[in-house]
């Protein structure tokens, strides 16, 4: 097993993440590539009484706090000695993160697994969710909600 990719959210919760991917690339002398999908923004449209919320892209500030936030993701594997490195996506179509997959030759993926209700599911849905259906290799989902 020479390639794992770990997709992190960012949130609290990455360091559960990481936690196994060190494990994991220690285990297998294994390479990291850290994936992260800058998440779009919710913007509400003032129509009145109907106002919908659209997504739109990030602000470019956004976008550059999470790639800090991911460099530091990277240098926490890399302090303890784990080949590690780093990619940011702004575009977060499940497309978009299995070209990203495959293009990194991926043996192993690893990512968090949260227990989001059924409106989070209707209203936002879950790029992961279809990129978890759509998996060629394997895939260790980590539990990181608190039961």
């Amino acid at each position: 097993m020479k390639s794992i990719v770990a997709l992190v959210d960012l949130s609290e919760d990455a360091f559960k993440v990481l936690k196994h991917v060190h494990r994991m690339a220690t285990a297998f002398s294994s390479e990291v590539t850290l994936l992260h999908v800058v998440p779009p923004q919710p913007v509400v449209m003032d129509m009145g009484i109907a106002s919908p919320t659209v997504l739109e892209a990030a602000a470019p500030e956004i976008v550059a706090a999470d790639r800090a936030r991911l460099q530091e993701l990277q240098d926490s594997l890399s302090k303890f000695g784990i080949r590690a490195s780093a990619r940011q996506l702004t575009e977060g179509t499940a497309d978009a993160v299995m070209d990203e997959i495959k293009s990194i030759g991926a043996d192993l993926v690893i990512m968090g697994s949260h227990r989001h209700g059924l409106l989070y599911q209707l209203f936002v849905g879950s790029v992961a969710n279809d990129v978890l259906k759509r998996m060629t290799c394997p895939v260790l989902l980590v539990p990181v909600d608190d039961a």
